[in-house]
């Protein structure tokens, strides 16, 4: 009976192996929302990570002591660190490229982890579609990651979808305009030490 059930298990395992190496080791998510903001009120707000942490679905309703940034406030190089669980320590998030008024790309690493991330905005007949996504490639042998890529889309893209939602809320209780940031947030942001490129 022991030795049945020895077999099975591995045969499990074996089938997990297999079908791992089959799932895709790239996986994107992207999620999009119409606004009717001016494009450049929103370039200026998604271009800028001190407003990111007011409209974040992951950082809005957290304390000022659990994230700081760092390097300039806005534009190339503009990072964001947060707090994570003690496990996985700090995560952080910084600007790579910006194609004015039209994208920007940023880095994502969370402990050992990487992904890429970016805000597209375009034109649509009721104003300005943003398109917020996300993509994560996993290792050639990391069948861990390769599962938790099939988790992805439902995980984040809800959280995209609340976000995108929570912009357009920001940005309608200023009226339209670029939102005031608080005090500490115009002023207490630090110099970066060797952050990813």
């Amino acid at each position: 009976m022991l030795r049945r059930l020895l077999v099975i298990l591995l045969a499990v395992v074996i089938v997990l192996v297999i079908v791992g190496f089959m799932l895709p080791r790239t996986v994107a998510v992207e999620r999009d929302r119409v606004f009717d903001h001016p494009r450049e009120n929103l370039f200026a707000v998604l271009s800028d990570l001190r407003h990111f942490t007011q409209w974040s679905p992951w950082l809005a309703d957290e304390a000022p002591d659990s994230f700081r940034l760092e390097g300039r406030p806005s534009g190339i190089g503009s990072t964001l660190v947060w707090r994570e669980e003690a496990d996985v320590g700090a995560s952080r998030m910084w600007i790579t490229s910006i194609d004015p008024l039209q994208r920007i790309d940023y880095a994502l690493e969370f402990g050992d982890r990487q992904a890429r991330g970016w805000f597209v905005i375009e034109d649509d007949v009721d104003g300005y579609r943003v398109r917020w996504g996300m993509g994560i490639q996993s290792g050639t042998f990391d069948l861990v990651g390769r599962y938790l890529g099939l988790l992805l889309p439902g995980m984040i893209g809800r959280s995209y979808e609340e976000g995108l939602d929570d912009l357009a809320d920001y940005l309608d209780a200023a009226g339209g305009d670029v939102p005031a940031l608080p005090e500490s947030l115009v002023t207490d942001f630090l110099e970066a030490e060797g952050f990813p490129e």
